[in-house]
């Protein structure tokens, strides 16, 4: 008894980072418009709830598109972040050897 299997088509992958850089270049003009939005409202000296409403706008768009890019990367986001992390931090690095060692 045989199995047929069937493979995926092979421009299957590229149509789907196609698509992913499409969002992150969407995401990208969304970020920087609400980034440039923010900085108007505050320019304007808006009110506490609209300046409120802006900065989640323009941090969740920034977000999305650090999310998009990373998944069109292929890149381990998270063990990133981990990395990134210890060195500003400092934590869970090596100690540095001393001058007595």
């Amino acid at each position: 008894m045989t199995i047929d299997v069937k493979t995926a088509k092979p421009g299957l992958l590229k149509k789907g980072k196609g698509f992913l850089w499409t969002l992150a270049a969407f995401l990208g003009v969304a970020a920087v418009c609400g980034w440039v939005a923010l900085g108007i409202g505050l320019w304007m000296d808006v009110e506490r709830t609209p300046r409120l409403i802006l900065a989640i706008v323009a941090a969740v768009a920034t977000e999305a598109l650090f999310w998009t890019v990373a998944t069109a990367l292929g890149v381990s986001v998270l063990e990133a972040r981990k990395r990134i992390w210890r060195r500003i931090t400092g934590r869970g690095a090596e100690p540095a050897p001393t001058a007595a060692e």
